[in-house]
């Protein structure tokens, strides 16, 4: 049976599951998407360094990465997606299955890139952490999320938000491709597309978050009236000024 809505409806079924809102469980189900999201992940892999996945699911996604990687990590926090998954990649050696919340993931040693068809709740944390937080950061990054979280990330100002300068200073930002909502399942009521990002940071000055926390908190003030205005290279040149 060709994959589709129906399809993944039918498994989940099967199983007794149905998607878990608390996770944000949606479910690629278009191959066409899957297949294009493919090609984005082989177009910024280097050889001989990992992908990691967030959130496996029942394993579509999963299912086309072991056709054309062979050293994958796969996280899905939930216990009986984590069983079908086992079920069907146990004895595949390109795969690590590891049962744990991304957001808890310890960054592996060797050079990384991120993936996935993300939940749209965690959106904002796991930019942070992957992005901002973690001293070794995915060389790139390729999800499926929601549009305009997407938009957001490449916002100029007037729209220019702290997560847009995350994702800017971290590196280059592209829409490759729209996923309509008949493309997922369960339907959701936005516009998701595959987003890549590569890794091609900006040199900041030390107090860089120092000074954009501070206005971003305490606007208006005698330097900033309006903090999303200023754009990146706006706030450089603030925090040099000291």
């Amino acid at each position: 049976m060709k994959l589709n809505q129906e399809k993944c409806k039918a498994e989940l079924e099967e199983n007794n599951l149905i998607p878990r809102k608390y996770y944000g469980q949606v479910f690629t189900t278009d191959e066409k998407i899957i297949d294009e999201f493919i090609e984005v992940v082989k177009s910024i892999y280097k050889p001989n360094t990992k992908i990691v996945e967030v959130g496996g699911g029942l394993g579509y996604i999963t299912e086309k990465l072991a056709e054309n990687f062979d050293d994958i990590d796969v996280l899905e926090i939930d216990d009986e997606l984590f069983k079908i998954l086992n079920t069907k990649f146990d004895q595949n050696s390109s795969i690590n299955l590891i049962k744990e919340d991304i957001l808890e993931y310890k960054t592996p040693k060797k050079d990384y890139l991120l993936i996935g068809n993300i939940p749209f709740h965690i959106s904002g944390r796991l930019y942070r952490k992957f992005m901002s937080e973690v001293d070794h950061k995915p060389y790139g990054i390729v999800f499926i999320t929601d549009k305009n979280y997407a938009k957001t990330l490449m916002g100029q100002p007037p729209r220019c938000y702290r997560v847009s300068l995350q994702a800017q200073s971290y590196g280059d930002i592209e829409i490759v491709a729209d996923v309509p909502p008949t493309s997922v399942y369960p339907e959701p009521k936005v516009m998701s597309c595959i987003m890549k990002i590569t890794h091609n940071p900006t040199k900041l000055p030390k107090n860089f978050w120092d000074t954009v926390n501070y206005h971003f908190e305490n606007f208006p003030t005698k330097e900033v009236e309006s903090p999303k205005a200023v754009g990146l290279k706006g706030w450089i040149e603030l925090a040099e000024k000291g």
